[in-house]
Order: C-alpha cells, then structure tokens, then sequence
C-alpha cells in the first residue's frame, strides 16, 4: 500500500508538474481513441449484418431468376462486349458482336442491336423485345423475351452498361401474348378500320359501333346509337337471322326516310334518303356453340352506284359517238380511196413523215433517207428543200408536186402533190406539218402528153420561122456567090480563071454549109430541142482532152498552149456532152485569133459552180464590138475569119441551156480573158499533191 500510495503520489506530482492544457489535450486524444475503436468495432458489425442480408437476398434473387427462368448478361458500352453474368452477379464469360450473335437468329439479334443502340444514345429508356434463338438441327427453336434498361452511366449521365434480362416465352407466356395481341390488333382494326363495323348481341341489339359507321350515318355519338335501341334490322332494312350458322353477304336499298316515318330509324342517325348498303354479317358463337351476336361490316356504296349508273350512260352515250365516228371514218376512207389521197403527218423533232392510208390502220412511218430514196433523182433536190423547210420549222404551207421512183400499172413513174400546213402547240410552237398526199399520175401524165403535143407544134413553127429569119439574112450572100460565079463559066473568061471561079464557088459553097449548121443547131437550142443529160464524171480527166480538140486544128507554132488542171480528181454531175462542146469552142476560138503568145485554160470548182477561163494573148475585141458579140449574124470579127455570126450566140446558148452564165473582158492587140460558170453538185474531189497544204 505504501508503494501504490507512493505511486499515486508521484503520479499526482508528476501531474501536477504538467501544465492544465495539455492535459486537457491529452484526455480528448485518449477519448477519441476509444470513440474510433467503438466506431470500427460497431461498422464491422453492420457490414457483417448488411453482407449476410445481401447475400440472403441475392441467394433469393437467384433463386426467383432460376426458378423463372431468367439468365442476365451486361452490354459494356465503352468494350463493345457482352458479359454473361452468374446467379451470383459474377461475369461468367464476355463475347464479342459475332460470338454473342450465335445464341440468336441474325435478323432477330440485328434488331436486338438496334434496340440496344436506341438505348445508349438516349432515344429510349428501356425496351422490351421478342427474339427467337437459331435454328438448330435437333433442337427445337424457342422464343424468348428479353427486356433492356441502363444498368448504370458515366459522369457525363450517358449509359456505360446496359442491362439485359431474358427469359423463353412458355406456351401460356405466348398464348397470353397473342390474346394481348389480338384483343390490341382487334380494337384497333375496328377503331381504325375505313370501312362501317357494328357489333350485336345475340338479340340483335346493338352493342358496338366504330367512328367510321357514326361518321357515314352522320351519328354524333355511337353511345347515343346504342342506348337507343337500335336493331340489326332497322340497320339492314330487312328481319335477320339471329341464329344464322354461316356469314350471309348482301347489298341493300335502305330508305332512311321510311325508317324515320315509321320510327325505326336509330336515334341520332341524322343521314336521310335512299341509300345503297353493301354489308356482310359474321355469326359468332361461343366454344358450347351457343350464340354470342352478330358482327357485320357494312360501307354506303350510293355513290359508287351513282357512278355506275352515270358510266353506263356515258358508255352509251360513248358507244353512240364511237358509231358515228366509225361512220365518219369509213366515209373518210372511201372519200381518200376515190380521190387516191392519203393523211401525211411530218414531225421535223423526229425527222419522220408518218402516212396513213387507212384511219382503221396503223400508219406507215418513213425515215428522211427512206422518203429522199423514194423520189425520183430530178426531183430530190426540191425535196430536200421542202424537208430543209420543215426541219426549220417555217411557218409556210407546203405544196410541191413530186416524181417518185414508183410506178403504176401502166408502168409511168407516180406523181405524188403534197399540201400540208404547220400545227401549232398551245405554247404557239411547230409540232408538226399536217396535209394530204394525192396521187396525180393520170393528170400530170395526161398535162405531160398535152404539153408535149403542143411543145412539138411550138418547137415546128418556132425552128420554121426562125430558120426562115435566120436564112433570109445570111443565105444568100453566099448563094449568090456561088451563082455568080457559077454563071461565068456560061459567059466569055479567061481559061485561066476557072481556078479561081472553082476556089470562089467552093468557099462560099463550104460557108454556105457551116450556115445551114449552125443555123439549124441554133435553132435547135432556141426551141430547147437538145436534152441536157446530168450524169456523174470525173471532170479532171476530161479538160485537158476538151481543150486539145478546140485547138489541135489551128494551132501554130509560134504559140503556146497551157492547159492548168489542179485536181487529181474531180467527180460532178454536169452534163458532159454540152460542157466539152463549149470548152472547144473557146479554144477554138481562142488560138484562132491569136498568133503568138499564149492561150491558156483552167479550171476550179467553187461552192457548187465551175468556173472555166480561157485567156489568150491575142488581136483582142474592140470596146465598140463587146456589146453585140453575142448578137446573132453581127458583121464583127467572126466574119473576117470566116464565121457564120452564129458561133457566140450557139456558145451562150448552150452555157444558158445549163443554167450557167458567160462573161468576156478584151482589149484591142492586148487579148481576151472568158469566164464561164457552171452549175453541177460536188461528188468527190481529190487536189494534186504538190497543191496540197
């Protein structure tokens, strides 16, 4: 006692030596020692207590999954996996898309995808889903619900696990799901339906009505209807069979203001008149067969009765008037068959000419290159300018008369007239050229023989007369000659000048001749006697043979001829036989009066003309002579050589006779240059290569 008295002593001194603060420190210390060993001891308790009710309550938990059925799998959003998770909560195994995939069918697990997608990107909170698993041989393929929610999120508030419950769909489970099924699927196709649905008891009361039946009967309220009192057989306007066994369809003729007058039209039902009704009625039964009511579809078909009785006038009325235009049509055709015309339509878009020879026929449709083959070679060049004409659209009537290359019975080429007008759109454009085509061979054929006839009476008086004019002016200069001279042998002369009364008779005798010639080939081409024949050549091989007959006769040897051909090959239509007399006769002329120098001639083909030049370095033509150097019988140089007078006016008259024109530029000893230019239509061309660029 003594020593714990000591000690206690010692222990007072000794806290008696501290000071009163820090003790004061040290007793709170020490209490908050124990206050932390007392916390710990008291958490460790509760955490013991909440991990056993926890692991009652997933031992539960695991249980009822079990007991239903339902597996748990997480879908790790930031992964991209899907963990399959223990009755327990721990991760069983983790699948990638394509593995998990394999647990269910591809189309059902791509909509599971989308569903689970829909939920991450916050379109929906959660889903629920029917799948079926993958068709297995041997195994039967279930169905199974699975329902999806956010499991937990991120900081930002966007899930980073979803969710996902699943459990197979049992035969009750489905039987219940498509009775839901039918019931919504039922309420909605009569609620929604377009067409009338009425329900009614086995009395035949009604019971049910959809919006659409209280719309065509004009019914505010279906319920209004119903509580009425309304019947099947005021509905139908006829009695029913409530114990009818198979659907009966059926239309109608309901008069609404019968109904009414006698009272049984239904209350509320605000639609009047006389209507048609189409309906059919369903019995329905219970499973001990005993009647449950009568469900009937109806729809008001007053309107579409309307339209048919009005389409069955219009269809009489249609058949009236495609009658009369048979008849008009059959009258049309006789009227083109007679009068051999035919219906032409051209539609320049196209480029088509479409024929009709009979309005009951289909037309015959011909192309640009099909029309142009079908018209004669004389008279193609006017078609492609009609054509042309068209094409451009030009507001111009068409009338042209055509040769073709067909002929008729008696063997003559057709002569088809055209007469079109243009068509005009709303817009006030060209569509198209519409006209007849008329078969005028036997007029043109009969105007031809005529023409002809009076053309060969014409051409006899004309070369009469003028071979008597052209005769009483140059004849008998050169027939007195001769009769002169003729006489001196009758009377006294000289023996030694028969010779040159011979020489005298013969020139004159020899003048007298080339003027009966040219006066008879003049008078030819005044009476437009001489054909003109168009037909291909190659030009180039031609010129230079044309230009050695004008020339070979008087050519001397002091003077140089200079033929210029620039082409290799040069095809045109021309006429052949006319062009290469009037190239000899420029020739000819030219070396004639020309006795040195040069006489050169050429040729160029220039945007659809030949042009010829015969220069020559000759005695030149006075300024005074120029303007009658074409005038028939002028006293000019021709007759200082020996000419009739008659030779420019047959060289004009040929180049006329071709459509082409001659000019002559001369001076006095300085020469004369003349240009001729033909018509012709380019075939080919080919230049010589040393003028090639």
């Amino acid at each position: 006692m003594c020593t714990s008295f000591l000690h206690q002593a010692i222990y007072a001194s000794t806290l008696s030596a501290v000071p009163a603060f820090v003790q004061a420190v040290i007793v709170v210390a020490i209490t908050l020692v124990f206050a932390m060993l007392f916390y710990n001891w008291l958490y460790k308790r509760t955490r013991r207590n909440e991990s056993a009710y926890l692991r009652m309550s997933n031992s539960r938990l695991a249980l009822i999954l079990q007991s239903c059925g339902i597996s748990v799998w997480v879908y790790d959003v930031e992964k991209r996996k899907y963990c399959k998770l223990t009755f327990d909560g721990e991760i069983e195994s983790e699948y990638i898309s394509l593995d998990f995939s394999r647990f269910f069918d591809l189309d059902d697990f791509e909509q599971l995808r989308m569903a689970i997608f829909d939920i991450r990107d916050r379109k929906k909170e959660s889903q629920v889903m029917f799948v079926h698993t993958p068709e297995r041989e041997g195994e039967k393929q279930q169905l199974i619900e699975i329902k999806l929610s956010v499991l937990t999120t991120d900081k930002n508030g966007k899930p980073s696990a979803i969710l996902g419950m699943q459990r197979p769909v049992t035969d009750e489970r489905k039987k219940q799901f498509r009775e839901q099924s039918n019931i919504i699927q039922y309420q909605s196709v009569f609620n929604s339906s377009l067409i009338d649905m009425t329900f009614y008891d086995e009395e035949g009361m009604l019971a049910d009505i959809n919006s659409q039946a209280c719309l065509n009967f004009h019914v505010e309220s279906g319920k209004q209807l119903i509580d009425g009192g309304c019947s099947i057989h005021d509905t139908v306007g006829f009695n029913v069979d409530l114990n009818m066994k198979e659907p009966v369809q059926c239309t109608c003729i309901i008069d609404l203001d019968q109904l009414a007058d006698e009272g049984r039209r239904g209350k509320g039902v605000r639609l009047g008149g006389k209507i048609y009704y189409e309906v059919i009625i369903y019995p329905l039964r219970y499973d001990t067969g005993e009647p449950l009511g009568l469900f009937m579809e109806g729809r008001n078909i007053t309107e579409m009765v309307d339209s048919f009785h009005r389409q069955q006038e219009t269809m009489r009325q249609l058949e009236k008037a495609t009658n009369d235009l048979k008849t008009s049509i059959d009258n049309m055709n006789m009227a083109l068959k007679v009068a051999e015309c035919r219906l032409t339509n051209y539609y320049p878009d196209k480029h088509e000419l479409a024929i009709i020879t009979d309005l009951n026929k289909p037309q015959h449709i011909l192309s640009q290159v099909r029309m142009l083959d079908t018209i004669d070679t004389e008279d193609r060049l006017n078609a492609r300018r009609l054509l042309t004409q068209m094409d451009r659209k030009l507001p111009k009537s068409i009338d042209a008369r055509l040769k073709t290359v067909f002929e008729d019975h008696s063997g003559s080429k057709m002569y088809l007239t055209f007469n079109s007008v243009p068509m005009y759109d709303s817009h006030g454009a060209i569509t198209h050229y519409s006209g007849l085509c008329r078969n005028d061979t036997k007029l043109i054929n009969t105007e031809l023989e005529l023409k002809t006839e009076t053309q060969k009476a014409q051409e006899a008086e004309l070369l009469k007369n003028v071979f008597l004019l052209n005769m009483s002016y140059e004849i008998r200069t050169p027939l007195s000659s001769v009769l002169g001279f003729a006489k001196m042998f009758e009377s006294e002369h000289n023996p030694e000048d028969e010779a040159v009364f011979v020489d005298e008779i013969k020139k004159n005798s020899n003048k007298l001749l080339r003027l009966v010639n040219d006066v008879l080939y003049i008078s030819r081409i005044d009476a437009k006697m001489i054909e003109v024949k168009h037909q291909p050549v190659d030009f180039a091989s031609l010129f230079d043979g044309f230009c050695h007959m004008g020339w070979s006769n008087n050519l001397k040897t002091e003077l140089k001829t200079i033929v210029e051909n620039p082409y290799e090959h040069l095809e045109i239509v021309i006429d052949q036989e006319i062009t290469g007399r009037i190239i000899e006769e420029l020739t000819r002329n030219a070396v004639k009066f020309t006795h040195t120098g040069t006489v050169r001639a050429k040729y160029e083909y220039r945007s659809g003309e030949l042009n010829i030049t015969v220069e020559d370095t000759g005695m030149g033509i006075k300024n005074e002579d120029l303007p009658h150097l074409f005038d028939r019988f002028s006293h000019n140089r021709e007759t200082e050589f020996g000419n009739t007078g008659l030779h420019m006016a047959i060289i004009k008259g040929l180049i006329e006779l071709l459509d082409g024109k001659i000019d002559i530029i001369s001076a006095p000893d300085k020469g004369t240059t003349v240009w001729v230019t033909i018509p012709c239509e380019l075939i080919n061309m080919d230049l010589k290569k040393d003028l090639q660029i």
